[in-house]
């Protein structure tokens, strides 16, 4: 077949990937030159640890008390907007206990599976984007957070994830890099992590020797749809046929499902991150300071700060305010390390597309039959890219699990 697919992000990339080993004739279409966006500059983590979806019980009251703190971790722009409305209303009944307990296992095994086709990739090809398979800690500095990590680590030990809890001493003995000041910590073997904005620049390059079409700078604006098909995809006066269509535009992608009259629940969760060139001091291990909710990742020989969670309905605008909240956890757990706060043009922005239950959509458009959606992983986009690209190809061949089907599906809500 013929596909097109909108959005050339980690999503549309992994699926262009497993599209063309097939043999399919694949056309990446993107507004921007692909040099940027949530994919480049995210932690870069990889992570089964993380099988608690975004919506989880006790979540609403954690963030109504970060909504009056201005550096806090997460936010929501007041506004008038029924969209926003709507999907906090869904965000606010999906936090429970039972829905929660329902996806965790099948968030697990997703996360499992793009950490085992990351490797694959890498044994396939043989491109060095820093993969590193060496865990992940979760660090925390209160009581409070140490019975929270406690009890979310019992919960993976039932599920099968194998933990390391850490006492002080243990964790200052485990990360050697630098000092830590921590009440203690849980490490996470099966969690990994890697250099984002090198993965994607070599995964463009591989993907166009192997034939996919890249067309950027070009915004598609709408579809042509024939009985309960696209036939085309529009960028201004240009049209572009296939015989199908996969939108994986990230944060973009309810704006292009409403000109086919289609209503998709998803908020663009905005994030910050600054990247330090070669710093003489940085951790050993990636990190996520738990109380702050920044995560830390050695890159290469460079390292990486980042975190929060804006719903600010996609303004460019840079939060100084949040950046500072970032830069300012780091001395609290790291007693060695001060960061400066960076120019504006050198801190990175990028949305994270986010669904009220926390799960990805990923599956066909009841209304469109060659029309594939796969969007809506928040912080998870780089994390579950391959599963995602591979579970696209299945779709696209009629095939795929039925789990993450159901759990996946579109019209959910």
């Amino acid at each position: 077949m013929k596909i097109n697919i909108i959005g050339g992000g980690i999503i549309g990339l992994f699926s262009a990937y497993y599209l063309v080993e097939q043999g399919h004739e694949v056309h990446v279409f993107d507004k921007t030159d692909c040099s940027d966006g949530c994919s480049h500059g995210n932690a870069g983590m990889i992570t089964p640890s993380h099988f608690v979806p975004l919506a989880a019980p006790g979540v609403v009251a954690q963030g109504i008390r970060w909504m009056f703190r201005q550096s806090s971790p997460f936010y929501v722009k007041p506004r008038l907007d029924m969209a926003l409305a709507q999907w906090l209303w869904c965000f606010f009944r999906s936090c429970n206990t039972r829905q929660a307990e329902a996806a965790m296992p099948v968030l697990l095994d997703f996360n499992l599976l793009g950490k085992k086709l990351y490797r694959d990739f890498y044994d396939a090809t043989g491109l060095d984007f820093k993969l590193e398979e060496r865990g992940i800690l979760m660090l925390y500095q209160t009581p409070k957070k140490e019975k929270e990590e406690r009890v979310t680590a019992a919960m993976a030990a039932r599920l099968g994830i194998e933990t390391r809890p850490l006492e002080r001493q243990e964790v200052s003995r485990f990360e050697n890099g630098t000092s830590v000041n921590a009440l203690g910590g849980v490490f996470y073997p099966c969690d990994a992590w890697l250099y984002p904005n090198v993965l994607m620049n070599m995964l463009i390059g591989f993907l166009k020797k192997k034939g996919v079409h890249f067309h950027t700078g070009k915004q598609v604006t709408g579809f042509n749809k024939k009985e309960g098909k696209i036939t085309a995809l529009r960028c201004g006066e240009e049209t572009h046929q296939a015989d199908a269509f996969v939108l994986t535009a990230g944060s973009w992608s309810a704006v292009l499902l409403k000109t086919l009259g289609i209503k998709l629940l998803l908020q663009d969760g905005k994030g910050y991150s600054i990247t330090l060139k070669e710093p003489s001091v940085r951790p050993s291990y990636a990190a996520i300071l738990t109380e702050a909710k920044v995560a830390v990742t050695p890159m290469g020989s460079d390292l990486r700060f980042g975190g929060t969670l804006e719903l600010g309905g996609l303004s460019p605008r840079i939060n100084t305010a949040r950046v500072r909240g970032i830069l300012d956890a780091i001395p609290r757990y790291y007693p060695e390390m001060k960061v400066e706060m960076p120019r504006t043009e050198n801190i990175w922005h990028g949305f994270r597309p986010c669904s009220p239950d926390g799960l990805p959509y990923i599956g066909r458009l009841k209304n469109f039959d060659n029309l594939v959606l796969a969007t809506g992983h928040a912080m998870m986009g780089l994390s579950l890219g391959p599963a995602t690209g591979l579970l696209v190809r299945d779709v696209l061949q009629g095939k795929g699990d039925r789990r993450y089907l159901k759990a996946f599906d579109p019209g959910r809500f």
